[in-house]
């Protein structure tokens, strides 16, 4: 049987009936298909505004029975519509696909090993490698703001390996910086991360992008402290920041950084000439970068820039090798697009929406939500935790 997404959404503001009108409407789509298999799990993605508590129990008492897994974050959208406030829940129906789900914390203390016990919670009962024919994918969703994400993403890595496929974001709120919540085994935590196995005997594929392109010169990271650049070829790192931009015929001072630096962010260079992104939020006395995940010491980074013509064009790339490495027919499709890119997009956000629906291909189902960071592999490297990244998780029919 093959493997079919619904997806269900609801923008009320009450977690009982926001779960009941999103899960009736995913069970609406599948009783239009004449051969819908049994539920074997759902993705469940929600806004900060709802009781998390409340919520998990409102979805477990709509799901009996069913595995769910997810999060909150700064916006979900069901297609190419963004709810600011609201919920979506993605229905995987296969009488076949095998789903575990793992959870762990405190990742403000332990991510690396949150990372190892949520992975290996979640593949327990799993063959220890691929079966012939199947594929395998992990969905990493960390709590975003209360830990080094990026050790988190580590500690999974190191139990799941580089040979499948890995997608995911980091939860967050709607840009309050203060709680998130995350969901598994019918309950809500926050300071956790939630990883989702799932084995299928169809294919399933990413595509990862960003759309932004090198603006300065290499320049080596001297000192960091946690997620925060110190120093900058033993300067402090807003100085040399500073410098860089003064070299293009740019001005960037203390109170105009935040703006400059949403289009202009850091990229740490890789082997293959791809770049990841470290998003500089604000600067930290005396002269620190304060970053979303962590810059190594040691290592070279750039500063980058983008507009949203580029984010488009990230969007469409990831859509396409989504859908190229799939190789076949697309059930449904999760993507994880972090809130940076929204905002730098503006009004123009739909138009990325629409074009991941676009290139997906024509009644393809897709869902999302606007992450703190991301989960992927970009370009032949090893997975990673990213910033203002584009992430599609492709899941064969």
């Amino acid at each position: 049987m093959a493997t079919q997404v619904f997806v269900g959404a609801s923008s009320t503001p009450d977690p009982k009936k926001a779960a009941s009108e999103s899960v009736a409407a995913a069970l609406r789509e599948s009783a239009r298909s004449p051969h819908m298999a049994r539920p074997a799990f759902a993705l469940v993605l929600s806004t900060d505004q709802y009781d998390a508590d409340a919520l998990a129990a409102a979805m477990t008492s709509e799901l009996p029975g069913v595995p769910w897994a997810g999060c909150c974050t700064a916006g979900v959208f069901a297609g190419s519509r963004l709810l600011r406030q609201g919920l979506v829940v993605g229905l995987v129906a296969s009488d076949a696909v095998r789903v575990g789900v793992g959870v762990a914390h405190p990742v403000s203390q332990e991510g690396r090993r949150a990372g190892v016990l949520a992975a290996s919670r979640a593949l327990e009962g799993f063959p220890s490698s691929v079966p012939a024919g199947w594929s395998r994918a992990l969905i990493v969703l960390p709590d975003a703001l209360t830990g080094n994400a990026a050790d988190v993403v580590r500690g999974a890595v190191e139990v799941g390996g580089t040979g499948v496929v890995w997608a995911g974001g980091g939860a967050g709120d709607n840009l309050r910086f203060m709680r998130t919540a995350q969901f598994a085994g019918g309950r809500a935590y926050s300071d956790s991360v939630v990883v989702v196995a799932i084995d299928s005997p169809s294919r399933m594929a990413t595509g990862i992008r960003h759309g932004f392109r090198p603006y300065g010169p290499p320049t080596m990271v001297t000192r960091t402290e946690g997620t925060v650049v110190t120093e900058l070829e033993y300067e402090d790192a807003f100085s040399v920041y500073q410098r860089t931009v003064r070299a293009r015929g740019d001005q960037v001072n203390l109170d105009g950084f935040a703006t400059f630096a949403m289009t202009h962010p850091l990229g740490i260079p890789q082997a293959d000439g791809e770049h990841v992104i470290r998003d500089p939020l604000r600067v930290v006395s005396p002269g620190g970068l304060y970053c979303v995940g962590e810059v190594p010491d040691g290592c070279l980074i750039r500063v980058m820039e983008g507009d949203p013509i580029g984010l488009v064009g990230a969007a469409r790339e990831a859509a396409t090798t989504a859908r190229a490495a799939v190789a076949g027919p697309i059930a449904g499709a999760f993507v994880f697009d972090c809130i940076s890119r929204c905002m730098m997009l503006g009004d123009t956000v739909r138009d990325e929406l629409v074009t991941f629906e676009n290139e997906l291909g024509q009644g393809v189902p897709v869902m999302g939500c606007l992450t703190f960071g991301e989960v992927g592999t970009l370009g032949r490297g090893v997975p990673q935790f990213h910033n203002k990244t584009a992430v599609v998780l492709a899941l064969g029919g």
